[in-house]
């Protein structure tokens, strides 16, 4: 049984035993009814408890030769109340804690929805990426798909050739110097890195076929205060696929080269 089911099974038993309507998950306003309610009878219960109290010598001892006790009616409305009152706490606590199962699907249908649309996401841009082969075309369709999949507005692209450092090939606002440090640091983690300053953070993916780096992509200055896990998952998946089809564009390249020199 999944979590999903379980807690809609807790709800569907709480609702019973809260004597909500078991159509479904209740809506707040159905619980806050019942709660309402729950609350005017143990009231009206608490009043007519203390009213035949303050009048039962006058109503219930009639003569010294009663068969019923003041004193033990007392007693004995005494208990009703109290048993009035443990009855609506009782109810009270199933109704709170269908209030919390309530969150708790709520939590988390919108994990479930956002690793949709981060699945999404991620597939739009693979295709995006996979789709070219040119890597004249690919390399800006890497930045592209890149800060699109987070909302950022710039991108640099630096790729490391054989025998030579990283060096940025996609930078149109002229970034790269400020992105070196990041270069530097994914290189050595191999990993994804995000360096916050004030309201905005740096953000470094590794483009990697394997356990070979073959580029990095630095997004700086996107408005966030942390990088959440989600978004760090997010970016290594579209990094190994941006690595797979770096890979698959320079072997069509050498291909086209064998080609055109045959």
């Amino acid at each position: 049984m999944s979590i999903d089911q379980e807690l809609r099974a807790g709800i569907a038993r709480d609702q019973e035993l809260a004597d909500l309507p078991n159509r479904g998950v209740a809506t707040l306003h159905a619980i806050h009814r019942r709660r309402h309610q729950i609350a005017f009878v143990a009231g009206l219960v608490a009043v007519a408890v203390i009213v035949v109290s303050l009048v039962s010598e006058q109503v219930i001892d009639i003569g010294a030769d009663s068969w019923i006790d003041a004193n033990v009616a007392r007693f004995a409305l005494a208990g009703f109340g109290l048993g009035i009152v443990l009855y609506a706490f009782d109810k009270d606590r199933h109704l709170r804690r269908v209030i919390r199962q309530r969150e708790q699907i709520y939590e988390l249908d919108c994990e479930i929805a956002g690793s949709l649309l981060s699945a999404g996401l991620v597939l739009d841009a693979v295709q995006a990426v996979h789709a070219e082969l040119a890597l004249d075309r690919l390399l800006p369709t890497i930045v592209e798909q890149g800060r699109s999949l987070i909302g950022a507005d710039r991108g640099v692209l630096f790729i490391e050739e054989p025998g030579r450092p990283m060096e940025p090939v996609i930078d149109p606002h002229g970034l790269a110097a400020q992105a070196a440090p990041m270069v530097e640091l994914v290189g050595m983690r191999r990993a994804v890195v995000g360096i916050v300053e004030d309201t905005t953070i740096d953000i470094g993916v590794p483009v990697l076929a394997g356990d070979q780096l073959l580029a990095v992509f630095v997004l700086p200055g996107v408005v966030a205060t942390t990088l959440s896990p989600d978004t760090t998952a997010l970016l290594a998946r579209f990094g190994a696929a941006a690595g797979q089809a770096l890979v698959n564009a320079r072997r069509y390249e050498a291909a086209m080269f064998l080609l055109d020199v045959a």
